[in-house]
């Protein structure tokens, strides 16, 4: 329970750290104001990437059936074909602190990632692609939703994972409205962990400013 614990804070608190709302809080941490491994050069990067995809790698036993990426393809998608999907979609994405390989893009309809609208708009998406120019993480971020709200975008999402990936590997916490409006740092959290992939599903409670669903899909090969 304790390791559980543990682990549900780290993913929390690393994922709430890198978003730009916690730019402040960041800044206390780390005078330069922003994360070094987004002003690495891109082969630091990929180096960071890979001792990464190492550890996760270890942890597995066998590849994913599938590896869904919000449309994208792992490990073949590029920035041409980002860029291509962000103008037909109307959707403004910038590269961050000046990092080509590294992109955010905003105000994303559901629609665009091939979600139900219902999960509601992605307030951001962001993407790693390695040195070489394929995709190899999409992450993404709805916040200022309340516990029913959150319940149910986690919840569709997950669902979504276990129907394509199976059971997830470890969770913690439950995609319900009680359990995600519960207090502050009320957490949910399921992984699926493969020899070639990981998708994570997570809902926080960041009261006082509603609760935070983020999804992660990560290239370990």
């Amino acid at each position: 329970m304790i390791a559980a614990g543990s682990l549900v804070g780290l993913t929390g608190l690393v994922g709430v750290l890198h978003m730009p709302f916690a730019a402040p809080l960041l800044r206390q941490i780390m005078p330069g104001g922003i994360c070094p491994i987004m002003r690495g050069t891109p082969e630091q990067i990929d180096r960071a990437h890979a001792v990464a995809a190492t550890a996760i790698r270890a942890s597995a036993s066998t590849p994913a059936p599938v590896r869904p990426a919000l449309g994208f393809t792992l490990d073949k998608s590029t920035r041409a074909d980002l860029d291509a999907w962000a103008k037909r979609n109307d959707v403004s994405c910038k590269s961050i602190a000046g990092n080509e390989t590294l992109r955010r893009c905003t105000d994303i309809p559901a629609s665009a990632v091939g979600e139900p609208e219902a999960l509601g708009a992605l307030e951001e998406a962001t993407f790693e692609f390695k040195s070489s120019g394929q995709l190899v993480n999409v992450q993404t971020m709805r916040r200022h939703l309340s516990g029913a709200q959150a319940a149910l975008a986690a919840g569709t999402l997950e669902q979504a994972a276990v129907a394509g990936l199976g059971a997830p590997s470890t969770s913690a916490g439950t995609p319900t409205a009680a359990h995600l409006s519960s207090g502050q740092l009320a957490t949910f959290v399921a992984t699926h962990v493969f020899t070639d992939y990981r998708a994570t599903i997570s809902a926080t409670n960041l009261a006082p400013t509603g609760v935070m669903v983020r999804e992660e899909y990560l290239s370990v090969r």
